[in-house]
């Protein structure tokens, strides 16, 4: 009783700690995206590996994939980064998801641009654009472009980051769209266009391209000696700066506490798991006396059955005795020894004396095995009586071979399968056994 209470006790446990609350890979990935923005970087990760776990064919398990790479990139674990990155790729492809195969090419060609390895970025860019230009998803100019020219800038190949710029979507709300706009217009001189496209970007909420079009708007106003203008830019580049450096603590400090619950959850988890481990030794500890009492039980029962049985045989073979020896000292053993038959008078005198000497030998044999017939019950009482097979033979006017021959039958009718001779005798000269 007290090991099936620790086993459901165990079975508890193991339910509330290991079984999951069912939730969807999109529920965990748009907890992750809540905590990402509120800068609990560990708290993030953890959902969208939950995400992951949940459902690896599911969309938005791919886009937890992509976002775990992006903040281990902040993390500047870049090799980690790309293992990431590489796994959106290979779940996208399977899902034939071509905007997610898109951005995976994107965020692959930004880990390897951030690696130093130029040629390698340039070609996830280039396949993230056959992909969109195959598939016509021109909304993705916005998301692969900026990155893509800014890398050709920066590599002397302004003629192919010229034809980028001219199939870039602009519009008010893609700040790096914008800015990368702006810096190639600026790099090619043409001062309007640079500056038209630098004042869009300051009207969109993405902090760091504004504080760079601040500065790039700094400087061409300098250069035109607009000195007011430039120290207006400046201040404001300078204030964004400050902002961001804020952002940049708030976000060290909510990751710090996050980790920090981390440490905290992983600690309570490890007490638990450490009680679940000693409740399992307990239970598996009690299970092997459990078995070791059941064996030791059993083989118990089998040495006292064992003396059981052979203390019966003892007292069937005494039985045995005090009757052949009974038996030969009547008249009726020798007149049979003189005459070599037996006559209906005798044969019934002989019943009487295996049933009152024997233990009702007879009727119990004839209640047990009813389809004996009368010849072979005779042969059955002389065979008690310790008659030989020869003797036998004379007694009932047949051969040594026949009556051997009917002993086996004999054997076979009672047991169903094959013996000998020698089997029955020994069968017969310990029944009944009491």
């Amino acid at each position: 009783m007290k090991t099936f209470r620790l086993m459901l006790l165990l079975t508890v446990l193991t339910a509330f700690v290991g079984c999951s609350p069912g939730e969807t890979p999109a529920e965990h990935y748009e907890r992750g995206r809540l905590l990402a923005e509120r800068s609990r970087t560990a708290d993030a990760m953890r959902e969208y590996m939950l995400a992951v776990e949940a459902g690896s064919n599911d969309p938005y398990a791919t886009k937890a994939t992509s976002e775990l790479g992006r903040l281990t990139m902040n993390q500047h674990d870049l090799q980690q980064a790309r293992h990431y990155y590489e796994q959106a790729w290979q779940m996208a492809e399977s899902q034939h998801d071509t905007t997610l195969m898109i951005l995976a090419q994107r965020d692959l060609g930004r880990c390897r641009r951030a690696e130093g390895d130029s040629d390698e970025a340039l070609r996830h860019f280039a396949w993230a654009d056959s992909l969109i230009t195959a598939t016509r998803a021109d909304t993705l100019r916005a998301n692969v472009y900026p990155e893509y020219i800014s890398l050709l800038l920066s590599e002397g190949r302004a003629d192919e980051a010229r034809h980028l710029v001219r199939q870039l979507p602009i519009d008010r709300r893609s700040g790096p769209s914008c800015l990368v706009a702006g810096k190639f217009y600026a790099d090619q001189g043409q001062r309007d266009s640079a500056i038209y496209y630098f004042r869009r970007c300051m009207e969109t909420d993405n902090m760091a391209s504004r504080t760079s079009a601040a500065m790039y708007l700094s400087e061409l106003a300098s250069n035109d000696a607009n000195w007011e203008q430039a120290c207006s830019y400046a201040l404001e580049c300078a204030a964004l700066v400050d902002s961001a450096k804020l952002q940049m603590q708030q976000e060290n400090a909510n990751l710090i506490s996050s980790l920090t619950n981390q440490l905290d959850i992983e600690r309570e988890n490890y007490h638990l798991y450490r009680v679940i481990a000693v409740i399992v030794v307990i239970v598996i500890l009690l299970i092997a006396a459990g078995v070791i009492f059941i064996r030791e039980r059993i083989a118990r029962l089998k040495w006292q059955q064992e003396e059981q049985r052979q203390a019966r045989v003892n007292h069937a073979r005494s039985q045995q005795e005090q009757l052949i020896e009974t038996f030969r000292n009547t008249p009726l053993y020798r007149k049979i020894l003189v005459e070599e038959s037996i006559s209906n008078e005798q044969w019934e005198e002989l019943v009487q004396l295996l049933n009152s000497e024997a233990n009702s030998f007879v009727n119990k044999l004839t209640a047990l095995y009813p389809a004996i017939k009368p010849q072979e019950m005779q042969v059955c009482q002389l065979l008690k009586l310790e008659f030989t097979n020869q003797q036998i033979a004379t007694i009932l006017c047949r051969t040594q071979q026949a009556i051997t021959n009917l002993r086996k039958r004999l054997y076979q009718k009672m047991f169903g399968k094959e013996g000998s001779a020698d089997e029955l005798n020994q069968f017969l000269r310990l029944f009944p056994q009491e």
